[in-house]
């Protein structure tokens, strides 16, 4: 599988936290659910460019291309991915963020009620054994989306101050349900195309399951990216003390 984000490249800029971020110090009493607190305002800031964070409007994400091999099995498709809107992620909601200091490790659980790729999209193979092809818009919905992400960090000294660089990261994730919408499949074949459109909906489990290493490892990379520019750019000290 191949992904570009558009949060790839990282530039350290050394910034203070913007100001709408609430700060948490570490000396208080009260530090693991302010941060937690903190942590979920946050989220839902993300709606607009931070150049503190060097991070880009999160509602929607630009996602430029996303590609994933066919190789067999009961989903044995080309699938090409581009010019990419990932809507929802700044309505995710937390029900576990915890840092560790002493081990330099933060797990996080987490929700998202509507996580949804709109993409341009190219098709060329075959799902439950029927041939799939085609090339337009697309749109496909997971709900009730679960998340458990874990990353490790070591941390960096930059001047005086202290930096968390990006480790290892773990995810694990599940759907409630997943919809599928690819228009002009078969060239725009209309009745050809909603019996595929309505195969992939009716079979959306079997097909998660088949491509679950492919769509753990597109939010797995999304949530590293985002963080890792985080971590980058503003230092512990401007975060915690």
């Amino acid at each position: 599988m191949k992904l570009l984000i558009f949060l790839i490249a990282v530039t350290t800029t050394q910034c203070s936290v913007p100001p709408n971020f609430k700060r948490c110090l570490r000396k208080d009493p009260e530090f693991k659910k302010c941060y937690i607190k903190a942590a979920q305002f946050g989220i839902t800031q993300l709606t607009k460019p931070y150049k503190a964070f060097d991070l880009p409007n999160l509602e929607p994400l630009l996602v430029p291309s996303l590609t994933i091999a066919g190789r067999g099995g009961v989903v044995d498709v080309d699938q090409t991915f581009k010019n990419c809107k990932v809507h929802g992620l700044t309505t995710m909601k937390l029900d576990k963020f915890e840092l560790n200091f002493t081990n330099k490790t933060l797990d996080i659980v987490a929700g998202i009620k509507k996580l949804a790729f709109e993409c341009e999209y190219k098709l060329d193979g075959k799902v439950l054994l029927l041939t799939i092809q085609g090339e337009g818009d697309s749109l496909i919905t997971f709900s009730d989306f679960r998340a458990v992400f874990n990353a490790s960090f070591e941390e960096v000294t930059k001047g005086a101050k202290t930096y968390y660089k990006t480790g290892r990261t773990e995810l694990v994730s599940r759907t409630g349900n997943m919809h599928f919408q690819f228009d002009n499949l078969f060239n725009g074949n209309k009745e050809l195309g909603d019996n595929i459109n309505s195969v992939l909906n009716d079979n959306w489990k079997q097909i998660f399951d088949e491509l679950y290493p492919d769509y753990n490892e597109v939010v797995r990379r999304i949530l590293t990216d985002i963080m890792t520019k985080i971590w980058d750019n503003v230092s512990l000290e401007e975060f915690f003390d």
